[in-house]
């Protein structure tokens, strides 16, 4: 599938839109923005974007629940308050009251990340998990890094034993911000373009490692599996961190693993490495959680990550200190 064919939202530009709605003498919430969003999980995200990147906007009209102030890197909670009063709001003690008086969350919204929920979740469908070939001779690993608003993605592609061949850099502007367990919208234009590009240089590899999620996920479709899916290629996630599941890791040796379970089904691995550090593996797509931990396990040297997405995390920090 082709990066240009993979629609993603600007959820900035449409959150704008949602502030710009309350009306003058009314206000909203960062709950209820994130539900107009499609998600009321994405709260926090909602939240910070805006203290970040709400300069021209009435931020004053956005509160919090309980109808105290919220914050911004550009105004004080005492100034929005004022605002707030000028446009008629009581406000006590820097706490909009009652917020029921005024409260407004009739938004015209098409509520993208409901739309790519349910994107996920036909994705999910597609899933195979199935025991990776025993005979694949090349491993990439796709990494990204990010300098201002560029992306930046890396495919290196590695013989069995971990040893690099070569690798292709891509890079391009990114408009969707980091959302938890939407990953897939903000890196898989990357990801798609760094291997269109890598199969050009006739980089092709029989099995894809992703710095991301397979899986381990809570609609069990992570950017690794959407991947897999997308191109119908077997594919397998390795996280730094644990996304959600369960997990005993306490006491785990060098090179142990133990099974990541959400809702009564094992969909990863914890995995102890080098340094003494923790990575979770899950299948993505034409595999299955034995054959991803064997295969990281046997890529695995002295470092925390697999070979493969080792060099790819190198190369995509070294990316961003040049031009």
């Amino acid at each position: 599938m082709e990066a240009q064919k993979f629609e993603v939202p600007d959820v900035g530009a449409l959150l704008r839109d949602l502030v710009k709605q309350v009306p003058r003498g009314r206000v909203t919430t960062y709950k209820a923005l994130a539900e107009a969003l499609g998600d009321p999980a994405a709260v926090r995200f909602v939240a910070s974007w805006l203290a970040s990147h709400g300069e021209d906007l009435p931020l004053h009209r956005v509160v919090h629940a309980s109808g105290a102030m919220g914050k911004g890197e550009f105004v004080e909670p005492e100034e929005l308050a004022e605002r707030l009063r000028r446009e008629g709001v009581k406000v006590e003690g820097l706490r909009v009251t009652p917020l029921i008086r005024y409260f407004f969350a009739e938004f015209e919204t098409e509520r993208p990340l409901a739309r790519l929920r349910r994107e996920q979740e036909e994705v999910a469908c597609r899933v195979r998990l199935q025991p990776l070939p025993k005979d694949a001779d090349r491993v990439a690993g796709l990494d990204a890094a990010y300098l201002d608003s560029e992306g930046i993605g890396i495919c290196v592609v590695c013989d069995r034993g971990g040893e690099p061949i070569d690798y292709v850099e891509v890079r391009h502007r990114i408009t969707f911000p980091y959302i938890p367990t939407y990953l897939s919208y903000r890196e898989l234009p990357l990801f798609l373009t760094a291997i269109e590009e890598a199969e050009k240089k006739g980089l092709s590899a029989d099995v894809i490692l992703v710095d991301g999620n397979g899986i381990l996920h809570p609609r069990r479709v992570g950017i690794a599996t959407h991947l897999g899916v997308l191109l119908e290629r077997p594919t397998v996630g390795v996280a730094k961190k644990l996304l959600c599941g369960e997990v005993n890791t306490e006491g785990m040796a060098i090179g142990e693993w133990r099974p990541v379970v959400l809702e009564g089904e094992t969909v990863g691995a914890a995995m102890r490495t080098g340094r003494n550090r923790t990575i979770f593996i899950s299948p993505g797509h034409l595999a299955d959680v034995r054959s991803a931990v064997d295969l990281v396990a046997s890529l695995l040297r002295e470092n925390v990550l697999p070979e493969p997405l080792r060099w790819a995390h190198e190369l995509a920090t070294e990316s961003r200190t040049r031009p």
